[in-house]
């Protein structure tokens, strides 16, 4: 079945190739297979969390009280958007505690603007957290955009040496007996390449989407903050 693999030109190069090349070509086959599955994972993921906050966005936008806020949490409740508001809800509900310990009527008393200001910086935290979650395996992909074409490059660097000692020891620069050490030399740099495109235009989508689900969350705080500020404010 694979023996138009194994009968290939690239696959007779690999084996006849020196252990630091079979080395630099396997570690970068393990990086290529890590990649694979982070790009898949992600890319489903932030699909998934893109949707989510289409929809929560797109409720806010009709709701009057903070009656259907709760219920809007609960609705995506479990989900990275929910998740997200019901954070902030928290945060809402310890104040409100906090007040009724001083007023027994808080919805008359209402918060106070150091309260809101508080409210606004615990959402800012949340966001930075909810990123900080969404970037996880992306600096591996960074990681992998930059350090295989270099990884590839000293396999190359590697196999030039190979092959000049090579030549030395034939005493000869017959093309037959140049072009497989190059050849095999090259291979690592196209290897190191096969690996970094793919991980590179990952990386940059994935960061460019996350950007974009930052402002969609700072949207939704505002929306949060003034369903808020309509209920409770002074």
């Amino acid at each position: 079945m694979f023996d138009f693999l194994f009968k290939s030109p690239a696959w007779q190069l690999m084996a006849q190739s020196d252990w630091m090349t079979r080395l630099i070509l396997l570690s970068l086959f393990a990086a290529s297979v890590v990649c694979i599955a982070i790009i898949v994972f992600k890319f489903k993921t932030l699909r998934k969390q893109k949707l989510e906050l289409k929809n929560i966005l797109k409720d806010l936008k009709n709701i009057k009280n903070f009656e259907e806020l709760i219920q809007i949490g609960q609705k995506y409740k479990n989900t990275i958007s929910g998740n997200f508001l019901e954070y902030n809800l928290r945060d809402l509900k310890q104040i409100l505690e906090k007040r009724s310990e001083e007023t027994f009527n808080v919805v008359d008393q209402g918060i106070h603007s150091q309260d809101l200001e508080y409210l606004e910086l615990a959402a800012d935290q949340h966001i930075d957290q909810f990123m900080i979650e969404s970037e996880t395996y992306l600096p591996i992909l960074g990681t992998s955009a930059a350090a295989s074409p270099l990884v590839g490059l000293f396999g190359t660097v590697w196999g030039l040496i190979h092959a000049f000692v090579n030549i030395s020891q034939e005493k000869s620069a017959d093309i037959a007996v140049v072009a497989p050490g190059i050849a095999e030399a090259l291979t690592t740099t196209l290897a190191g390449l096969i690996v970094a495109i793919p991980a590179m235009i990952a990386f940059n989508y994935f960061s460019n989407e996350l950007r974009k689900q930052e402002q969609q969350l700072s949207h939704l705080t505002d929306r949060y903050l003034s369903i808020v500020k309509q209920t409770y404010s002074k």
